[in-house]
């Protein structure tokens, strides 16, 4: 089939199927936003490898999986109980949580701390018409393919205003639940000047929920001299695939900190796009792939310096087995102007298997004069040298193998500041290798 068609095919059979979705609370003003997105992505069809943007990732999983919005369904009261999420090692200041993308109140805490307001966007839509709502915008454009879809099926998310100024000492917390079928979640944060908080976000499965789709967009806000930092925990099932789009703009002396963590999941991808609009702002972005057996885990990010006196930082990690595949496309484009600008790229990625493969493809557009860029990228085996001195010591070769594998890890969880939250990434990746025991008394 052509590619063309095939990219089409799971959507085209939604146009009916969606005149059945209840309508949000805006009216049909809303209801024609909704509708004009989903005839924008029907038309376009879903990325193919054919677009450079997606070389990497091929979405044929969705040709088999169910697109339209799962009904609602209740979950039980222990349920992120059972996830093992160390929500009690790091009390939070706020858990709210979304089961397929809709809020649920009776699993979310009732209290928010001093200076944060949470809105259901069912709550900003009902009061908002599209074209003045500043929090969802126009329908995305025709290169916005997933942001297409989320809009398409859009029913419920979260906005977290920090007010300018405020402090919030302990963690926001936000838990993603799937039960299976899709969901469409929408995020929008914003800080004020001066605000400095932490944003911890799971993805889960409820129980053994099986074939979920996710596609969930992120807008993120920092107003001068706001400090944000997130950390993105992709915790799918396993035969989950989840789409993400997330999108920055990071003001005058702002800075923007992200963690992403990804061991879940058939397909994942996350697109992460962040805008250094203020001299001053800054991004760091930091994030580890674990794909194993059959497990895709895709990375691409596109970091603006608009402005002069801007710096990010970028350090990925991958990590390979079985036939497990991955890539990090990252770019970075220092617009005219943007002189002083900073930027750096590291990918480093680690294959355990013959049949693993992870592709890497930093990028470096400049256009302005006396700026300060690099990247650096590999992708191999575990170094030989370190595993003979391993061996020469003592240990067993399986257990030198995934000593050296939880150090490569460890790069980017020994950062985390969260509490609760490093141990348990790390017994995530523990749980990864074998010889778990043994290397638990080295670390």
């Amino acid at each position: 089939m052509n590619p063309a068609l095939a990219a089409a095919a799971p959507l085209a059979r939604l146009r009916t199927a969606a005149a059945t979705l209840p309508a949000l609370p805006g009216g049909a003003a809303w209801h024609s936003w909704r509708a004009a997105a989903l005839e924008r992505v029907v038309a376009l069809g879903l990325p193919t490898p054919r677009d450079d943007a997606w070389k990497y990732t091929n979405l044929r999983l969705l040709e088999r999986r169910e697109l339209l919005p799962a009904p609602p369904r209740p979950i039980a009261a222990d349920a992120l109980d059972a996830a093992g999420l160390p929500l009690a090692a790091a009390p939070a200041a706020a858990v709210l949580v979304f089961v397929d993308g809709r809020h649920a109140p009776s699993l979310s805490s009732p209290a928010l701390p001093a200076g944060v307001t949470f809105t259901p966007l069912t709550a900003l839509i009902a009061r908002e018409p599209p074209a003045a709502s500043a929090t969802l915008g126009a329908v995305p454009g025709d290169g916005e393919r997933i942001r297409l879809l989320n809009a398409s099926f859009l029913a419920d998310g979260a906005s977290l205003r920090v007010a300018a100024g405020s402090v919030v000492a302990a963690p926001l917390t936000i838990v993603h639940v799937a039960t299976g079928g899709a969901a469409y979640p929408r995020l929008v944060v914003e800080l004020g000047a001066g605000a400095q908080a932490t944003l911890v976000e799971y993805s889960i499965p409820a129980g053994d929920a099986a074939d979920s789709f996710a596609a969930p967009v992120s807008d993120l806000a920092l107003a001068d001299g706001a400090t944000l930092d997130h950390y993105r925990l992709q915790l799918s099932g396993p035969r989950a695939v989840v789409l993400e789009d997330t999108r920055v703009e990071v003001a005058r002396e702002a800075r923007y900190l992200q963690h992403y963590f990804a061991f879940g999941g058939q397909l994942a991808r996350l697109d992460l796009t962040a805008r250094l609009a203020g001299a001053g702002a800054s991004v760091r972005l930091e994030g580890l792939v674990m794909a194993d057996g059959v497990r895709q885990l895709d990375v691409r990010t596109l970091v603006e310096h608009l402005v002069p006196h801007t710096l990010s930082a970028q350090v990925y990690r991958g990590v390979a087995d079985g036939r497990g595949r991955g890539s990090y496309d990252g770019k970075v484009i220092v617009h005219r102007g943007a002189i002083k600008s900073d930027s750096s790229q590291s990918s480093r990625n680690l294959l355990l298997s013959r049949e693993a493969a992870i592709d890497t493809r930093p990028q470096l557009e400049i256009n302005a004069d006396d700026v300060k860029c690099s990247h650096g990228a590999t992708t191999g085996a575990l170094d030989a040298n370190m595993l003979f001195y391993l061996l020469s010591r003592g240990l067993a070769p399986e257990t030198a193998r995934a000593l050296l594998t939880f150090a490569f890890a460890e790069d980017v969880i020994a950062p985390v500041r969260v509490a609760g939250l490093k141990r348990f990434l790390e017994e995530r990746v523990l749980g990864r290798l074998p010889a778990a025991g043994l290397i638990r008394e080295f670390v």
